[in-house]
């Protein structure tokens, strides 16, 4: 039940920007204009400032803990079995819900574009990129490659020409919802930029976790980060910001009014392209956190197995998709993007609590011979306080269906528990695996 690292510098990196740009700047760029205004942009440099604190901090687990899982393998070794359970339940719904946003955002700009049903359309686009990831890793890491090179040429492109139609009276005023629309639009750029993660949760499949994994992880924030102030400061600059904030399609508008009655046909085209880059790192982040929820017990053992031709979790991919389309098809983008707020959030704090139980437990050989976040413990401390800033915009709905998930996975963990000392006590039958795998030393 291991897997094979088979994903270098340029598939990791590009399996981080592909999930960040699709999601943030063709779905949720509207939102976070709507709700600070042109003071969006100060808004994601500070969601990216907490993003980089969490990432230097994503890359010392990793080194240390170079599984698949993510989150739910930081917690777990560091904490234990049952604050691992509900964090890996809370990271695997944090991915679902943002899933499934990306995925009606890529029905609705096809809609757009060529008039096919948006339910229909998302759940084609989630079943083709389940059977590419079935066929193998590197096969999705290369065409993850290609989309990403293709969307940030494209982008740029987009840029030079957009900076020459900016009207800068649109800017003033400049914050008018005040501190309180700045966070709550940092909320939703923190949920734009935070996918960097799926190349955590691919650490299993990543050669030389140690070097790699630090390295893909800063170069692409920076990189999306300044493709997210190049895009709002034209958006904000071409289109008010009242209106991109009542779109479902704001890059749409934004392109109409810069390349004239082409224009969103071209952005349209682009955006169905690159929105299955994030889906992709969706599926493979969900798949591979299901596939070490279930190797460690949490799961039934059958979605741990792993296909001996194609040496991917089969069965964790085929769950990951089902469920996902069952998100698409019942969730709405707001309550979608407010429990994802919620449950990534918490599942950071957790992540950075982990962290300082891993500085304290590793010894100084062992931490010679991994990656080493800076500025401890100023940094993860910074990256904890900005965590609990952002709770406060998350809102009731955010903390209702948050709150509802992990009591689910609470749940889930008696019942997986009661079922394995019910078997236990049974004389002469198959003993099945422990249930939850003694963390490593």
């Amino acid at each position: 039940m291991e897997l094979t690292r088979t994903l270098g510098i340029r598939a990791s990196t590009s399996i981080g920007i592909g999930a960040m740009v699709g999601a943030g700047i063709f779905v949720l760029s509207g939102v976070a204009a709507g709700k600070a205004g042109p003071a969006v942009i100060v808004s994601f440099v500070l969601a990216a400032t907490l993003e980089i604190l969490l990432g230097l901090c994503y890359a010392e687990l990793s080194s240390r803990y170079p599984r698949a899982g993510g989150s739910y393998e930081f917690v777990r070794e560091t904490m234990g079995p049952l604050l691992g359970t509900v964090i890996g339940w809370a990271y695997l719904g944090a991915w679902l819900a943002a899933s499934s946003f990306v995925a009606q955002g890529f029905g609705h700009y096809l809609h757009t574009l060529t008039g096919a049903p948006p339910i229909i359309s998302a759940i084609i686009l989630l079943i083709l990129l389940g059977l590419l990831n079935i066929i193998g890793v590197q096969w999705s890491g290369k065409v993850q490659f290609f989309i990403v090179v293709i969307e940030i040429i494209l982008l740029l492109s987009f840029f030079a020409i957009g900076f020459n139609h900016v009207e800068y009276t649109l800017f003033k005023p400049f914050a008018p919802t005040g501190i309180e629309g700045i966070l709550a639009a940092a909320l939703v750029g923190f949920l734009s930029m935070v996918d960097w993660d799926g190349i955590v949760a691919s650490a299993e499949e990543i050669k030389n976790p140690t070097r790699t994994i630090p390295i893909s992880i800063i170069s692409s924030i920076l990189i999306v980060m300044l493709l997210y102030i190049g895009l709002l400061f034209v958006s904000v600059g071409v289109v008010p910001w009242t209106e991109l904030g009542a779109s479902v399609t704001p890059v749409f508008l934004v392109s109409e009014q810069i390349l004239g009655g082409i224009g969103p046909l071209l952005i349209n085209m682009v955006i169905v392209i690159a929105l299955p880059a994030t889906a992709n790192a969706f599926i493979l982040s969900i798949s591979r956190t299901a596939f070490a929820m279930a190797r460690n017990g949490l799961l039934p053992r059958r979605f741990s197995r792993i296909h001996p031709k194609f040496n991917t979790p089969v069965p964790a991919i085929i769950l990951g998709v089902s469920i996902q389309i069952l998100f698409t098809i019942s969730s709405s983008i707001n309550i979608a993007v407010s429990a994802t707020g919620f449950l990534y959030i918490i599942t950071f704090i957790f992540t950075l609590v982990a962290f300082f139980i891993s500085r304290k437990k590793t010894t100084d050989i062992v931490r010679n011979q991994q990656f080493k976040a800076p500025l401890y413990p100023l940094l993860p401390i910074t990256a904890l306080f900005i965590c609990f800033v952002l709770l406060l915009p998350v809102g009731k709905s955010g903390f209702l269906t948050g709150g509802i998930w992990l009591m689910f996975g609470f749940i889930l963990y008696l019942i997986r528990s009661s079922q394995i000392k019910h078997n236990k006590k049974i004389k002469g039958q198959r003993k099945i695996p422990n249930l939850f795998v003694k963390p490593s030393k």
